[in-house]
């Protein structure tokens, strides 16, 4: 059993890797032309001084092709991934999806309408996908086309300082430029793109275990040559035949692959016993297996949106391009993200003096009404990520935080009127604040019954006033949760 695993996850590996591959040259030749737009920006065709080396930071726009074909390939690995979680495990034989084993060239549109066709999702579904998606391809793409010009300028630079054949060194690199410029970075490339296609592949495998919950995880690591101390540690421990529990505190604290860079590791869902599903004691795993900084997680929650690593925070301050960023955020529906307020770190806060701790990023100040909210959802099945406020922009409103099971916005308010008509006040209020989901605890004893809270909620939802960002208002009544569809 456990070598037709290994061949099923090779073979799904080789499929995902021939769709990477078809889009490797489409994104090479973009990173080409920004590369050459960066030149013509600032050189003519002779050697640059030392000042006009400095000078030439400042970058061009983001190459919109660059980002379209990083969105493409980001789709449609997140697709495969869906793909592969959802068919039965012998299903791929050597003439299935032709479209993607096909050399190149792929058509891209092809291959994507494929894709969407043979795994089911309705445009709901699709629209909050696409927001995920569009932010990750900026920031993978805006980063991966200044990494490109920032390695030439300083290749530059060194060969200037150094007096050491400056003439030669520019006139190699204008060719490479204008043949093959994705040889100037190309391990870079290689680690980059192919580990954000594998995140995105291992998102998607996620999205479509969500409509199924499983008993338990079982890892799936590739062990050959190639494989990282950190894979081995987890084959050994808690993969290849082995899994732990869906409620084991591994994938709080860890999450999902990839755990490293190139990391190829990816995961199944166990729902009958053809895994040994074990309680690894979380202590033994964590002096085994060590996660690189910045990896691990749950792709698919919004809240990894606000978890920008350090690294990737000094090169978007040293490129120049948090407005680019705040912008691009604000564009998807996250109207009170802003960079400096993003962080890897995530913390804990206390209901009170109860057992209950609510997750928050880094810098989030809930009210104790709004974790004892938070704590009500998540014993019904729904989990509350508290988001900083941002008092940097004059008069933005700010939705509380994420809920990360459906992927939405939240604002939370808290009713204690008995008049009905705060219902509807409520409700105007959030919606201000562009959440995709108002929460509403009506707290105590009400003089109206469900059914007329739930037509005062559905009535205000329909107003005009009311934005379309909001799509949905959760009624807290009498230990109920009523959801109230526009």
């Amino acid at each position: 059993m456990l070598q037709k695993k290994r061949a099923q996850l090779q073979a799904e590996q080789r499929l995902l890797n021939s769709f990477c591959s078809a889009g490797s040259s489409r994104f090479k030749k973009a990173i080409r032309e920004s590369l050459t737009a960066w030149f013509d920006l600032h050189f003519t065709g002779t050697p640059p001084s030392k000042e006009a080396l400095e000078k030439s930071r400042t970058a061009p726009p983001l190459n919109p092709q660059l980002r379209t074909i990083t969105e493409t390939v980001l789709e449609g690995s997140l697709l495969l991934g869906r793909l592969h979680a959802k068919a039965p495990r012998d299903s791929f034989a050597d003439d299935d999806l032709h479209i993607i084993r096909s050399r190149e060239p792929v058509p891209f549109e092809q291959a994507i309408d494929f894709l969407k066709g043979t795994v089911s999702m309705h445009k709901g579904e699709w629209e909050q996908l696409e927001k995920p998606l569009r932010f990750r391809s900026f920031t993978v793409a805006r980063l991966a086309e200044l990494d490109h010009i920032e390695k030439v300028r300083q290749t530059l630079v060194t060969a200037l300082e150094k007096g050491d054949g400056f003439q030669e060194k520019w006139a190699t690199l204008r060719e490479t430029l204008n043949t093959r410029g994705e040889d100037i970075a190309p391990g870079y490339f290689e680690t980059v793109y192919r580990t954000n296609v594998q995140t995105a592949y291992n998102a998607g495998r996620l999205m479509q275990y969500q409509d199924n919950p499983p008993r338990a995880w079982e890892l799936l690591v590739i062990e050959d040559g190639r494989t990282s101390d950190t894979c081995k540690g987890i084959a050994s421990l808690i993969g290849n035949g082995r899994a732990l529990p869906a409620n084991h505190p591994f994938w709080k604290k860890y999450g999902f692959p990839p755990y490293h860079f190139n990391c190829r590791t990816t995961f199944r869902a166990v729902y009958d016993n053809d895994a040994a599903v074990q309680n690894v004691p979380i202590k033994t795993l964590q002096s085994a297996i060590h996660i690189q900084k910045g990896f691990g997680g749950n792709p698919i929650e919004k809240e990894s949106w606000w978890r920008i690593t350090d690294t990737m925070k000094e090169r978007i301050v040293k490129y120049g391009i948090t407005d680019e960023v705040n912008e691009c955020a604000h564009q998807v529906g996250l109207k009170n993200y802003d960079f400096s307020l993003a962080s890897e770190k995530t913390e804990k806060r206390q209901l009170g003096t109860t057992n209950y701790h609510a997750t928050i990023i880094k810098g989030a100040e809930p009210k104790q009404h709004e974790i004892a909210i938070a704590e009500v959802l998540e014993k019904k099945g729904y989990k509350i990520v508290f988001t900083p406020e941002n008092h940097l922009i004059q008069g933005i409103k700010n939705p509380e935080g994420l809920e990360t099971t459906l992927n939405k916005i939240v604002e939370m308010k808290k009713v204690d009127s008995n008049n009905i008509e705060k219902i509807g006040k409520r409700i105007t209020e959030a919606a201000q604040q562009h959440p995709e989901i108002a929460i509403l605890h009506l707290g105590g004893e009400k003089p109206y019954t469900k059914q007329q809270a739930i037509e005062a909620a559905r009535k205000t939802l329909h107003e005009e006033k009311i934005p379309d960002t909001l799509q949905e208002v959760w009624l807290l009544l009498n230990g109920d949760l009523i959801r109230v569809k526009k």
